[in-house]
């Protein structure tokens, strides 16, 4: 009961918020009615549309105030998207208030008459908008005080078709709304460039008639500056109109231990954060410690569950780890340190843990282990790949901007479960999304699934990527999938073959290697069901800083990119021919982006460089 008020109190301060904004869009259309009145009524017609909605929204907030105890969680969750919808509404109007609020010198001149007649082709979209979601909100209004069930029904019905054929019109209002108000834009400065012409024209006159020896007015000064501040706010305007279109979006999701969480790290290191500083990096020396007894932790419960015999020297080496579990200093011994790696680097344990999938190690153990004796030193400062390999993930969506060369990036990282209510109201911000980025840990194919102890857990990974990529928001992005701790994937298929948990996989003998990574590909792409572009990346993101795999994926998003905007500009010119012969008048542009889901471009790099077992850089991208 306590979140349905706490929802209730969200709708009202939004419906509030939305009818102050139509009141401003209001008046802000009248203004310009005054200046301008069109022959068809269009901005007459629009201002009597939008304020019907006012108070319409209004009769719903004052329901609301008085209902706020007895409302059902449906009727709560249509008001939620009607109120999302009126927004979308208002932003247009914003912006149509926006291109036009300038005040012209006067309306004779060419370029401010076509202005004004693109405007009307806007305002027109505008009203049945307008009109279409005032039909919504009255019936949802009749609903709400309606007391049978049944015709309660029937109401919240016919509000959910208007509500699809208005989602339909704000598509379509969506895709002719950018080269609309760079139409006006650009005609506006035009008008500027005739006034300022004629400004000038007006002034060598008046100098004649003075003989030169009069200069401009106070109201020609006036004017001059006035129509200088309005060219420097149309290209303000117009810039963040591009930069908003060619924002790069990109949404990262994947299981917490899958890599992404490193990934995220590494970029806003690299793009936004910078590294830290010396004082900064010191308040991290506990959390690494913990990581090492973590690991000794790990070494010690894996070698007593599977009680290997082990030589003199390791039953040494583990029981020094014991005793320095027992002891529990904050820092690391130096006999702890020499008897992790001995441990770490003898066949024994190395075979244990490939085949280990019951202990819990730290989830980049191999990298700690190697850099122990770095860590144990007494005067040691976190270097900036320690802390981005610490677990610091919290649940929910993370976000970061930067600019990563030409590309303007806004990553979006989702952590964990993510509450439904939460995912209702904000998941709409990752529509249109660039890429999708899922990554995966590759090397658990042979840990069982909790529930089903037959299954390999990495079916959940499969089920998990095609709730994600089949989102409608994502019907025109690209999925990039990173498949991490390759090394150990292919290590572990000599201990664990790959049929025994996946029984219809079938064996390549003269490259298992190949045919695993194409069975593992074939899984994923068979839950892609709205056949999106599928680029795919084969990596171990622990053994370096990642700097060729971040080439890799920026070629990617350019490319990918640029085939959307071109999709874009063609759907939109399509659009608008469809419209009418007016826009043969601002040009169209025809193109088309082509991406082949099983065939990625690849970037011609060696295998055999680029999957080197040292602490090289590499990437291998799938073909």
């Amino acid at each position: 009961m306590a979140d349905d008020e706490k929802r209730v109190f969200a709708l009202i301060s939004a419906i509030g918020t939305i009818r102050d904004r139509l009141r401003q869009d209001i008046d802000g259309l009248r203004q310009i009615h005054n200046r301008w009145k069109d022959g068809n009524g269009s901005s007459i017609n629009l201002i009597a549309q939008l304020t019907a909605l006012k108070s319409s929204l209004g009769n719903i907030q004052d329901w609301l105030n008085y209902a706020v105890n007895d409302l059902h969680p449906q009727l709560l969750s249509d008001l939620d998207v009607l109120t999302h919808s009126c927004g979308i509404l208002v932003r247009h109007v914003d912006a149509l208030n926006v291109c036009l609020g300038y005040r012209d010198h006067g309306p004779v001149d060419f370029a401010a008459k076509l202005k004004y007649r693109v405007a009307i082709r806007s305002m027109e979209r505008l009203q049945q908008v307008a009109r279409r979601q005032n039909d919504a909100v009255n019936l949802l209004l009749a609903a709400c005080h309606c007391t049978a069930q049944a015709q309660r029904k029937i109401l919240l019905h016919k509000s959910r078709q208007i509500r699809k054929e208005d989602a339909a019109n704000l598509r379509t209002l969506s895709q002719s709304s950018g080269l609309n108000g760079a139409c006006i834009t650009g005609l506006a400065q035009l008008s500027r460039f005739i006034q300022w012409l004629r400004l000038l024209f007006h002034m060598k006159l008046a100098r004649n008639e003075f003989n030169g020896a009069v200069s401009p007015t106070d109201e020609e000064n006036e004017e001059m500056e006035a129509a200088t501040r309005s060219e420097a706010i149309d290209r303000a305007l117009q810039r963040e109109a591009t930069n908003l279109r060619h924002e790069t979006k990109l949404v990262l999701v994947g299981n917490t231990q899958s890599g992404k969480e490193l990934i995220m790290h590494q970029l806003k290191v690299l793009f936004t954060e910078g590294y830290h500083s010396t004082e900064e990096r010191l308040k991290y020396r506990s959390a690494i410690y913990q990581v090492i007894h973590s690991l000794i932790q790990s070494i010690t419960n894996l070698l007593k569950d599977t009680g290997v015999t082990l030589s003199k020297e390791l039953n040494h080496d583990f029981a020094i780890l014991l005793h320095e579990l027992d002891t529990a200093k904050e820092g690391i011994t130096p006999d702890a340190v020499k008897a992790i790696t001995t441990i770490w680097s003898c066949p024994e344990f190395s075979k244990l843990y490939v085949r280990n999938f019951e202990i819990d190690f730290p989830q980049y153990a191999p990298y700690f282990a190697q850099e122990a004796p770095r860590i144990a030193d007494a005067d040691y400062v976190p270097s900036e790949a320690d802390i981005i390999r610490l677990n610091q993930s919290m649940r929910g969506i993370n976000e970061a901007r930067f600019n990563w060369d030409e590309l303007d990036v806004h990553l979006f990282n989702i952590r964990g479960y993510v509450p439904q209510h939460f995912r209702e109201r904000w998941y709409h911000q990752l529509d249109e999304a660039t890429a999708v980025i899922y990554t995966v840990d590759v090397s658990l194919y042979n840990k069982p699934s909790p529930q089903l102890p037959n299954q390999s857990i990495l079916v959940h990974e499969f089920e998990a990527f095609e709730t994600w990529v089949n989102q409608p928001g994502f019907a025109h992005s690209s999925i990039i999938l990173i498949l991490n701790n390759f090394a150990r994937f292919v290590s572990k298929m000599a201990y664990a073959p790959l049929e025994k948990l996946f029984p219809d996989y079938v064996r390549n003998e003269s490259d298992p290697e190949l045919s695993a990574r194409q069975y593992i590909l074939k899984r994923f792409k068979s839950r892609n069901h709205q056949c999106l572009p599928i680029y795919s990346f084969w990596v171990d993101l622990d053994s370096s800083d990642n700097q060729h795999l971040y080439q890799a994926l920026k070629s990617t998003l350019s490319k990918v990119q640029q085939q959307q905007q071109l999709e874009q500009q063609r759907r939109a010119t399509e659009n608008e021919e469809e419209g009418g012969a007016w826009a043969s008048s601002v040009g169209s542009v025809a193109a088309t982006a082509e991406a082949d889901s099983d065939r990625p471009v690849t970037n011609g790099a060696s295998r055999a460089n680029l999957l080197s077992p040292s602490r090289s850089r590499g990437v291998l991208r799938e073909k």
